[in-house]
């Protein structure tokens, strides 16, 4: 299972010194809150790969609750 992040409009609906600070607090919540097993690519093109393999049905439940989806999806 895979997610695709793309940095390059994170901050696109930012208009203040605050608003960027918010959501930066955003995303490292976000990337803290993944698994440890999970494996990055990062492309050098604005876009990062988040890779991680599901060992059984939970897994892939979980990983899913986190915005990861097939790699064929």
């Amino acid at each position: 299972m895979e997610i695709i992040f793309r940095g390059k409009h994170s901050f696109d609906d930012c208009c203040s010194k605050v608003d960027l600070i918010r959501r930066c607090d955003e995303i490292q919540d976000w990337f803290i809150s993944l698994p440890d097993e999970v494996v990055i690519r990062n492309m050098d093109d604005d876009y990062i790969y988040l890779k991680v393999d599901p060992k059984d049905k939970d897994d892939r439940k979980y990983y899913k609750s986190l915005g990861f989806r097939r790699e064929n999806d």
